[in-house]
């Protein structure tokens, strides 16, 4: 939860630093969590292998003064949510 920066080719990883702010490089070319991605508000740069891409996002990562947002209803109330539709008859 301290690190300033993570690098991963886990989408599960992407998602929890979308959900802690923690810039991620993600060490793949693609995702199938495109809400995590910083151009979509999250966490996550796409870098795939390339070292010098790598290196250009860890420093432009590094330095950001401000943290990502979390993606909307990324909350924790998706329970309540569901158990609302549900009661209303909304399956």
């Amino acid at each position: 939860m301290g690190a300033r920066l993570m690098m991963t080719d886990s989408g599960g990883l992407q998602k929890e630093c979308c959900v802690l702010g923690i810039p991620c490089l993600t060490m793949r070319w693609n995702t199938e969590r495109p809400v995590t991605l910083m151009e979509n508000g999250g966490a996550s740069i796409l870098v795939g292998n390339d070292i010098a891409l790598i290196r250009k996002a860890y420093h432009s990562a590094i330095s950001q003064k401000t943290k990502p947002s979390r993606p909307a209803l990324w909350d924790g109330h998706t329970a309540e949510r569901c158990l609302e539709e549900i009661l209303k008859g909304n399956l």
